[in-house]
């Protein structure tokens, strides 16, 4: 019946005009600037060759890459910085760009590192270099009052093995200037052997000392307690 076919058309219509009306339409368009409080992370990794040892899976140094690659997923909006070390550092400034900073870690390997041993506490210092160098610039752009806004952190990734340096005073310094450091130690406390390469990639077998011992690489108690 026609009366039917209206009362239909009228629930359908009405059904529809509903949805519409609870979706809020509006008309026009504003923008608002958000101020969203960010941090300033700069991770401190270590490329030292006894982060090629294989107490973690695969190693050390790609399970420690496989982690942060995991935690820059999570990020957003945050600026990180790379401090890359071993005897020297090797830093990445401070940036939102995340995918070039996983291009920077994936790309580099403790064989890429201008010069061999460790040297935490040179890597701590360059962290907080590259951090006062990232409050500058927006210190200028927009007041030091917003630059200071921004929480600091360094994450420091390391199997713990120090050769030089005093890594306890550069952690005090970081604390002095209102930076948090988190420590990742990343290891066994059995010994591991530390495997060498080739430039071609081709295992040649284990790092051996002047006596011609199997060089072994553990995260010690000592070692850990430090960190």
């Amino acid at each position: 019946a026609p009366w039917r076919v209206t009362r239909a058309t009228a629930l359908v219509l009405g059904a529809q005009l509903l949805i519409i009306a609870l979706a809020g339409p509006q008309y026009g368009s504003r923008t608002r600037v958000l101020r969203k409080r960010g941090i300033d992370i700069v991770i401190a990794l270590d490329f030292s060759k006894s982060m090629l040892a294989r107490d973690v899976r695969p190693n050390r140094i790609e399970r420690a890459k496989a982690e942060l690659l995991r935690f820059l997923d999570d990020l957003d909006g945050d600026r990180v910085g790379v401090v890359a070390f071993a005897g020297e550092t090797m830093e990445f400034p401070m940036t939102n760009d995340y995918a070039a900073i996983e291009l920077f870690l994936r790309d580099l390997g403790p064989y890429d590192m201008p010069v061999g041993g460790t040297a935490i506490g040179r890597a701590m210092v360059s962290a907080q270099r590259l951090l006062e160098r990232s409050n500058r610039a927006p210190a200028q752009q927009a007041g030091a009052e917003e630059a200071q806004e921004r929480s600091k952190v360094v994450l420091l990734f390391t199997d713990g093995e120090d050769h030089e340096g005093d890594p306890q005073a550069a952690a005090r310094d970081l604390a002095a200037g209102g930076i948090r450091l988190y420590t990742v130690g990343i290891g066994s406390r059995s010994g591991e052997p530390i495997p060498t390469y080739a430039s071609d990639g081709t295992w040649t077998g284990y790092l051996r000392d002047q006596e011609g011992n199997v060089v072994q690489s553990a995260l010690t108690e000592d070692n850990e307690d430090s960190l």
